[in-house]
């Protein structure tokens, strides 16, 4: 019988039950007739032979229960009779049940919501074509600090011609910016994405509306076209389905909407609003200079990225040695699988957030083991007398894990509804350039793990006590007055748990308490600028309004006149890269007379350094500190000697043995042209590439001599005597009072840009906190119920003490002593894990060392004063005990 029958039949027994009786009756009544005609042939009457047949076959009840035992619907019925007893028992211990069930809960929705995030950022593939075989392609520049650049046109091209490695490589400029105006709206800023005409087929992504580039579109002097952004259909076009064919104002000039992509679509970051094709010329093609590329390539079914990387190098290695004038500093080419592209910020964070509540399931579990153990003390009278009616070993412990996975049903049904309710706040540890691409869902898989980790569960706090509890001594157990439990089985089983859950609550702290100290390392660090009374906002001057530098400084100039003048702006200024914004930029200068750099090189060796374009008043808005000499000023202009800042690492570095202040260098303009700059000011290192990372090398242009960077896009900062968010309208309006269809976005606040800079990790130390506060807060429970117990369990030895003479402070610190003993033994233990995991956190940290001895400390007094408090109170309980009940018993 096929198992899909047996499970029909048992179930039909069980709500059909006086049906199938019926059935069972009449098939041996038939089975009766049968026999007694055999009989009735051999000579028997019918009289005769029914009673031969059922003298032969003894009692028919006896009969039914041996076919019904026998059957599938047998062991279902058993089960539900197990289900509805394990359901009374939990009804007639409500305390107990309400504990078991909402520890179970936190547990169990804990590891479930924190799964859904791994699975959503990290199992999940990419909704994009063949996403497994999908690589992001970068030059490697290790030598010069900077393990990933964008590529150049030119190195594209080539990467394109490897047929046999790549299926398809596509090339996207992500640094477009437009400015949209007409349509019936104010003007907008809008980030646009330049990609070849290939990258929607690599991907695999078809627009809702319309169609994706045709070939011919993507080459120089073609049409202009350009697909849309959903969510800037919706908001500018009211999701007008006839918006294909529409013509739009991006610049200035006419582009034709050909289609509109899904809303999930905003590749390769959630900010595109517009992609257009990159439409290189053969010029474009062949310049090796301008790095700006993001690089999408499939690989040929069968080549790994491991066999993709060795051939790059040997292609990067080749073009090296043809173009070792512009090459010179590019180590290779490296492929990198384009999911772990967007989760390598947060695969570390995230692995130890679901180890963190894995940790906290486990001590859950030891907790409702230790809930299980204690109630079996006033238990086992009950099982010694099932025992001695006949039921076996195996029975028993069928009939307390059912009732361990009734509380684990329990848990994991409102563990469900607790992880749908984080969704919310979790969607936080989502990378920024996925939250529209990945979303928090409770989807199949997620069901099927909470699931498993609630069968999991009741095998982990079930099995064991369920094992202990059938061993009971039928015997000793039935003896009137015998103390049930009492054995030193349980005692061992129970100090086991309590020391693991300690143990385990060690380690989540001293991770947490690292992280913290991360965190608050990150806040401590100097980033080289003052963050607080600053508002910055992003302003995109379009080529085709301005398009010589005379006019785009005029403009720039003008803004700067109505802001300075507003009633709280102290100093304002403009810059091409607002910190941690754009964390590359590195320009090439050779050394002059003078430059000494650390190595002996040849004379026209050119190196690499952070370059910005500022305005005067820059750095005073930023309160970046002078070290030496002056900055810019209003004298520093286009036909005035051409000047540079550079911070204090560029001249340690490159001017290590003289003062850099007055060295000339030649700085690299577009098209490969040079020119001459002199070294005016030295100012304090600025943390633009992280908080966490050492500063680089940068040097700093004034814009007005910077005509090969007209600072697109560029963002004003401006430094105010009060709260920077009331300026926000005013600065608008000195923009448009300039320019009124100049679109202003990003208006937000420096500080707001720290608190960016560290955000991902300021939500991973917090939560990995609330996880080990929780932990303790679980582990504590456990001493305590615990030490109830054992007080329970002594509670004669206890009264015999008192009774001889035992003071209630000698009671008091025999059982605070034992709680300590299990406290020690789990701090000693978890120390110990926490030594071995903690250096696996080393990526993570800043600032502290994973065996930073303050933080190990702090854990081990902290847990162990909070564990002593919940050993008080079933202590004191036991230095009042009286006497005369204590011994009554015997």
């Amino acid at each position: 019988m096929s198992l899909l029958r047996s499970l029909s039949d048992g179930l039909r027994a069980l709500f059909r039950k006086e049906r199938i009786e019926g059935e069972l009756d009449e098939e041996l009544r038939g089975f009766l007739e049968l026999a007694a005609e055999e009989k009735m042939k051999q000579g028997m009457s019918r009289k005769d032979a029914l009673r031969a047949v059922r003298l032969e076959r003894s009692n028919l009840e006896v009969t039914k229960e041996e076919v019904r035992s026998a059957r599938w619907e047998s062991f279902l019925e058993t089960c539900w009779q197990d289900l509805r007893f394990a359901v009374r028992m939990l009804h007639k211990s409500p305390g107990l049940t309400a504990v078991a069930v909402l520890t179970l809960t936190l547990g169990i929705g804990a590891t479930a919501s924190i799964f859904s995030v791994v699975d959503a950022v990290l199992l999940r593939r990419l909704p994009y074509r063949n996403a497994s075989r999908l690589v992001s392609l970068y030059e490697d520049r290790s030598s010069t600090g900077f393990h990933r650049r964008q590529f150049t046109p030119a190195n594209f091209a080539d990467c394109k011609a490897q047929t046999a490695l790549f299926e398809d490589v596509a090339a996207i400029d992500a640094d477009r910016f437009y400015n949209l105006t007409g349509n019936a709206g104010t003007p907008e800023r809008l980030s646009a994405e330049g990609t070849t005409h290939n990258l929607f087929s690599i991907l695999g992504v078809q627009p809702v509306l319309g169609r994706v580039f045709l070939p011919e579109e993507d080459t120089a002097g073609s049409e202009h076209v350009v697909l849309l952004s959903y969510r800037l259909w919706l908001s500018r076009f009211g999701g007008d389905r006839n918006v294909v064919g529409q013509t739009v104002l991006l610049d200035g000039e006419k582009y034709s909407v050909v289609g509109v992509m899904p809303p999930w679509f905003s590749f390769p970051n959630k900010d595109a609003d517009l992609w257009v094709p990159t439409a290189f010329t053969p010029q474009q093609l062949a310049d090796r200079g301008a790095h700006f590329l993001t690089i999408i390539a499939a690989l040929q079914p069968g080549v790994g990225v491991a066999q993709a990387n060795a051939q790059l190098r040997v292609l990067s290695q080749n073009l090296r040695h043809q173009h070792m004038d512009i090459m010179r500093f590019v180590d290779g080419f490296v492929a990198v699988p384009l999911q772990d592209v967007y989760t390598q910020d947060v695969r570390g964070g995230l692995t130890i957030l679901l180890v963190a509540v894995a940790c906290i399931l486990l001590i859950a579990c030891a907790n409702i083991a230790n809930l299980l153990l204690s109630r079996a003390t006033v238990r086992q009278r009950e099982i010694a007398l099932r025992t001695a009616l006949g039921a076996g070993r195996a029975r028993i412990v069928r009939q307390l894990l059912t009732e361990s996975a009734v509380l684990a049903t329990a848990g994991g049904m409102l563990g469900i509804l607790l992880t749908k309710a984080s969704f919310t706040f979790l969607k936080v540890l989502i990378p920024e350039d996925l939250s529209l691409t990945v979303s928090l869902t409770f989807n199949l898989p997620l069901l099927a793990f909470t699931i498993l980790i609630s069968l999991v569960s009741t095998f982990l706090f079930g099995l064991t006590p369920a094992l202990r509890v059938s061993r009971t001594d039928v015997n000793e157990s039935l003896k009137e007055g015998a103390r049930a439990g009492s054995g030193p089985r349980n005692k061992s089983l129970g100090n086991l748990l309590v020391v693991g859950e300690v143990a385990l609550s060690v380690v989540l702290l001293v991770g947490s308490g690292l992280l913290l100290k991360t965190l608050a390392n990150l806040r401590a660090v100097d980033p080289g600028f003052r963050s607080d009374q600053v508002l910055t906002a992003q302003i995109d001057v379009p080529d085709i309004k301005y398009p010589d530098f005379a006019r785009r400084t005029q403009f720039f100039q003008a803004v700067l006149r109505r802001v300075r003048a507003l009633p709280t702006v102290t100093s304002a200024g403009f810059t091409s890269v607002l910190p941690f914004n754009w964390k590359s930029g590195m320009g090439g200068f050779l050394g002059m007379a003078g430059f000494q750099p650390d190595e002996v090189v040849l004379p026209d060796l050119q190196y690499g350094a952070l370059d910005r374009v500022v305005s005067p008043g820059y750095f005073e808005a930023m309160r970046i500190r002078l070290l030496r000499g002056r900055l810019f000023d209003d004298h520093d202009g286009p036909d005035a000697p051409s000047v540079a800042i550079i911070n204090g690492t560029m001249a340690r570095k490159f001017w290590p043995n003289e003062d850099a202040l007055g060295k000339r260098f030649r700085f690299t303009l577009v098209g490969g042209s040079f020119r001459l700059f002199q070294i005016v000011g030295i100012v304090d290192d600025v943390k633009e590439m992280g908080l966490d990372e050492p500063p680089k090398e940068e040097m700093y242009f004034p814009y007005w001599q910077a005509q090969g960077n007209y600072m697109v896009p560029s963002t004003l900062v401006v430094h105010t005597k009060g709260d920077p968010t009331s300026l926000a309208g005013a600065v608008r309006a000195a923009v448009w009072s300039v320019d009124p269809d100049q679109p202003v976005s990003k208006v937000v606040t420096m500080d707001g840009v720290l608190d960016r800079e560290v955000g991902l990790r300021g939500v991973q130390a917090v939560l990995l906190g609330g996880l080990a506060a929780l932990a303790m807060t679980l582990a504590c429970v456990g001493i305590y119920g615990v030490m109830a117990y054992l007080v329970t369990q002594q509670n004669h030895e206890i009264g015999i003490r008192v009774a001889l003479g035992a003071h209630s402070r000698k009671i008091l610190g025999l059982v605070l002593a034992h709680g300590a003993k299990l406290t020690a033994t789990g701090v000693g233990v978890g120390t110990a894990a926490a030594f071995l995991v903690t250096r696996l956190m080393r990526s993570l940290l800043f600032g502290v060392t994973p065996f930073d001895p303050l933080t190990f400390a702090t854990v081990a007094l902290v847990l162990t004063v909070v564990a002593l408090a919940a050993c008080y109170i079933p202590a004191r309980r036991a230095s009042r005990v009286d006497p005369i009940v204590a011994l009554r018993f015997e």
